[in-house]
């Protein structure tokens, strides 16, 4: 082993120290593992829409099936995009009449997104769509007061909700978070 191989290693195995007791530790997990759990807003770049109701939100979104969901106030028929890439595996009307037309998306870390409400939904089962990619146009079909996008993560195969985040933040009722959602 070279003197400069061994400098390298006492460096690197100090700096692993300090990182360490300074609490901050370096996993092996790739970066695009972390992008894997981020979820862009479900509509286009550099817009906002209300968040009419939030997770947890009294109206509509308690139990399982609906109180880690958001409400978006989108007009009706306004594009409605992929908020991370992945297979569609269902769209068109819901076997579950509440929620109208729908689109469901596995994605590469095993949930699925869900956008309920729809007008119409572009892509059958089987397509593999990019994130950004507009999937439907909203709507106020099913179980709807008026046009809106009900959007939410669930575990693909109960339905069932699941705790996440947009954009690294869990947007709540009443604000108007602003996508970067690009098309694809």
């Amino acid at each position: 082993m070279t003197r400069t191989t061994r400098v390298r290693r006492r460096l690197a195995a100090v700096a692993l120290t300090m990182l360490a007791s300074a609490g901050i530790m370096l996993s092996g997990a790739s970066p695009a593992s972390a992008a894997d759990y981020y979820y862009e807003l479900p509509y286009p770049a550099g817009e906002s829409y209300l968040v009419t109701q939030g997770p947890e939100g009294t109206y509509s979104h308690t139990g399982p099936y609906n109180e880690y969901a958001w409400d978006f106030g989108l007009p009706a028929n306004y594009e409605v995009s992929a908020s991370q890439g992945g297979t569609i595996i269902a769209s068109g009307w819901s076997p579950y009449w509440q929620n109208g037309i729908e689109v469901i998306i596995r994605h590469s870390n095993g949930r699925c997104t869900h956008y309920a409400h729809l007008n119409r939904a572009l892509y059958n089962p089987g397509t593999w769509v990019r994130q950004g990619r507009v999937v439907g146009w909203s709507g106020s079909t099913g179980a709807s007061s008026g046009p809106h996008l009900h959007f939410q993560v669930i575990d693909c195969n109960t339905r069932v909700g699941v705790p996440a985040t947009l954009q690294g933040w869990t947007p709540y009722t009443g604000t108007w978070p602003v996508s970067v959602n690009h098309y694809a």
